[in-house]
Parts: C-alpha cells; sequence; structure tokens
C-alpha cells in the first residue's frame, strides 16, 4: 500500500471517529436545549394559567369533588385552550388533603382520551416531583421517558390569598415536539460532517503526488 494510500485511510479512520465524538456531544447539547426550550414555553404557559385561576372557587372544588360545580368545567375549557395555544400534552392540577391523600382536580385532555384524569381521581402515590414541589422545591424542565414518549414536565405551586400551599399546577410538552427538534437537530449534524468529510477526502486526493505513468 503506498503512503499516499496509507495517509488517506489514517484521515478517514480519525474522521470517522472525530465524526462519532461530535454526534454525540451534539446529541446531548440538543437534547439540553430542547429542554429549556419546553421549559420555558412551560413556564409561560403556567403563569398564565394561575392569573385565570379563582382560588377561592377553587377551594371549593377541593372541598366538594363535584364536577357539577359551574367553575370545574370553566377552569377545564380554559385549561384546554391554553394546551392547543401553546402546544403542550397537558396541564393539571393535583391536590392533597388533610389524610394525605392525592386527587385529580383538573386536566386538560379530552374525555376519551385514555391519560384523562377525573375530578377526585385517587392517585396511590404523587410522584417525587409533585412532592417536592409541594414542599417549595418547584421542579423545573424534568425530562423523562413514557409511555406515550419523551415529555417535559414543570410544576409550581397553588397558594391561597394568605400565601398558604393549597395544591399543585403541572404542566407537559408536547412529546412529538421534542422528538422533532432531536431529529431535526441530528439530521444537521450528519449533513455537516458528511460534507467535512468529502471536503477532507478531496483535499487529500488533490494534494497526494501522482505517479508519472510515462
Amino acid at each position: 500500500m503506498s503512503p499516499a494510500r496509507k495517509r488517506l485511510y489514517a484521515i478517514i479512520i480519525i474522521t470517522v471517529f472525530c465524526f462519532i465524538i461530535v454526534m454525540g456531544i451534539g446529541n446531548f447539547r440538543a437534547k439540553q436545549l430542547a429542554v429549556e426550550m419546553a421549559a420555558v414555553q412551560i413556564e409561560q404557559t403556567m403563569a398564565i394559567a394561575v392569573q385565570q385561576l379563582d382560588i377561592g372557587k377553587m377551594q371549593k372544588i377541593f372541598q366538594t369533588l363535584d364536577e357539577k360545580e359551574p367553575y370545574y368545567n370553566e377552569i377545564r375549557e380554559k385549561f384546554i385552550k391554553l394546551k392547543k395555544e401553546h402546544n403542550l400534552a397537558d396541564i393539571f392540577i393535583i391536590y392533597k388533603n388533610s389524610q394525605s391523600e392525592w386527587f385529580h382536580v383538573v386536566d386538560a385532555r379530552e374525555q376519551n382520551d385514555p391519560a384523562h384524569s377525573p375530578l377526585s381521581k385517587l392517585e396511590d402515590q404523587a410522584s417525587g416531583s409533585i412532592q417536592r414541589t409541594l414542599k417549595g422545591q418547584a421542579v423545573r424542565g424534568e425530562y423523562h421517558d413514557t409511555f406515550f414518549g419523551a415529555v417535559v414536565s414543570s410544576y409550581q405551586q397553588i397558594k391561597d390569598h394568605q400565601g398558604n400551599v393549597i395544591a399543585v399546577l403541572g404542566a407537559d410538552f408536547a412529546s412529538e415536539e421534542i422528538t422533532e427538534f432531536l431529529f431535526t437537530t441530528r439530521y444537521v449534524q450528519f449533513g455537516v460532517i458528511g460534507v467535512c468529510l468529502l471536503l477532507v477526502c478531496g483535499v487529500v486526493l488533490l494534494t497526494s503526488p501522482q505517479k508519472n505513468k510515462y
């Protein structure tokens, strides 16, 4: 094998190795960026949701757990509208009563959605994120995999007029948006590095000494 060919193979191997490293770093950074973008959008949506809440009427729902309460349908409609406008998977409220029982209060999923949680649905145990939020450790931009795909979630406290924590507001960012962003970023990385690889090979071939055929 000629020295020029050996040099070409060595450059290709080094380039492929760098390609793998760059792809790994790029995917990690893309995931971080996607989660951060989702977290910002969730926070903005939750801020709007909190402003729209009537705390007095919400507390009445906590006491009665009755879907016939007029405000229950009103807040559900507002949450569904926010969900669609801000492209979220869900916005929901979960409540812990004096017996330390966790209840779903309201969400933004359709009635026929398998993931919909009706009012008064009892949870055996709330997630660690919800429990930390209730204790004052708000959870922001939590990335996790579910049966429905990748999800970014954030949680914050809901307080009454005296500043007492009465429930937890949570929101999930639509998983398909995260997946689409990651795939788009990955394709761009493949394209850029592929072009660089072709350029390197072309330069090596053009600069390699040619044997005289005569």
